[in-house]
């Protein structure tokens, strides 16, 4: 809408006898939710009323006087929230302020930037949306007793003064291991292997997978297991038909994994690292259990987003050098 052409239109109402609601009302119904604000009209039925008869804003005189207000831009960013498609014309018509003040407004002090929709192929709905799903996992030792690495054992001393000692790993030394599968949403399974268990094709089906359905169906009741994308390294029990035969009886689709590639692993190259860091010294297996549900399960969603993020970059390094060994890089 043209502001002069509005301004016309109103005063030719008033002039006809109509106040400024039934003026408003009468924009309304031809430009609906496009239609200047009734602050706007009853402004201008004020000053057509006091002998008002020029249509064009008054000329300023010295120094302009902002309009780049608290107010405004409380006011701007409202309209924006209400209606993000919204252009900076019918906000300067709204607020009766100039197109370059509201432009100041919406990239300067909102920081907000206009940008074409995003075109998909096809809306999805949450049950599609899961189908695309992708769950990593492994196993790994985690040790009772915490020592410190290397890099963090180091400490100034003075000349002649011994360094600190820390007692190696012993040989015996009390241990458990924990099958981990994680998404984007967090930890799903955290599986502690009984002492003197080791992991074989049955176990590994049996207790860790089956486990792993079961979380699944109770997160993703309208699809289930169905087109959930697994991805985990090529250990013999990961391999076997045992299993293999298991995860397509429940339509769970394996990502391959390159041989001797620890570095193209989440778990490998976040989790269990993430985990034996903030880990502290426990007592017993139970503990330790705790110890590890708690961190994971306090660790924001963000991270397990970035985490596979970093594996999309990590796999965009091994392309691009020809399957070699990038993390030197990083």
């Amino acid at each position: 809408m043209k502001k002069l052409a509005i301004r016309s239109y109103i005063k030719t109402r008033f002039l006809l006898g109509l106040n400024a609601t039934q003026i408003y009302e009468e924009l309304t119904v031809a430009y609906g939710s496009d239609a200047v604000s009734y602050s706007t009209v009853a402004n201008w039925v004020q000053r057509f009323s006091s002998g008002r008869e020029s249509l064009k804003d008054d000329p300023r005189v010295g120094r302009p006087i902002t309009v780049v207000t608290q107010q405004n831009i409380a006011a701007v960013k409202c309209l924006v929230e209400d209606d993000p498609h919204i252009s900076i014309d019918y906000i300067a018509d709204v607020l009766d302020i100039s197109h370059g003040s509201v432009d100041t407004i919406l990239k300067h002090r909102l920081k907000l930037r206009k940008l074409s929709s995003r075109w998909v192929p096809h809306k999805l709905t949450q049950q599609q949306r899961q189908k695309r799903d992708i769950v990593t996992g492994d196993e790994s030792w985690f040790y009772y007793r915490k020592i410190k690495s290397k890099e963090a054992s180091k400490a100034w001393l003075s000349k002649g003064q011994c360094p600190p000692t820390e007692v190696r790993r012993q040989q015996f030394e009390a241990k458990t291991m924990f099958v981990i599968f994680f998404m984007t949403t967090g930890p799903l399974l955290i599986h502690p292997l009984p002492p003197g268990t080791s992991i074989n094709a049955l176990y590994y089906r049996d207790e860790c997978l089956k486990g792993l359905v079961r979380k699944l169906r109770k997160k993703r009741p309208l699809s289930t297991t169905h087109g959930i994308k697994l991805y985990h390294d090529n250990a013999r029990p990961h391999t076997n038909d045992i299993v293999f035969d298991y995860l397509q009886e429940e339509k769970i689709n394996v990502i391959p994994h390159p041989p001797y590639s620890p570095d193209l692993a989440p778990s490998d190259f976040w989790l269990f690292n993430y985990l034996k860091r903030n880990l502290d010294t426990y007592q017993d297996a139970e503990s330790l259990r705790k110890a590890i549900t708690k961190t994971l399960n306090s660790t924001p969603i963000d991270e397990y987003k970035k985490t596979f993020k970093n594996w999309i970059q990590r796999m965009k390094l091994c392309i691009e050098y020809h399957g070699d060994y990038f993390e030197h890089l990083l």
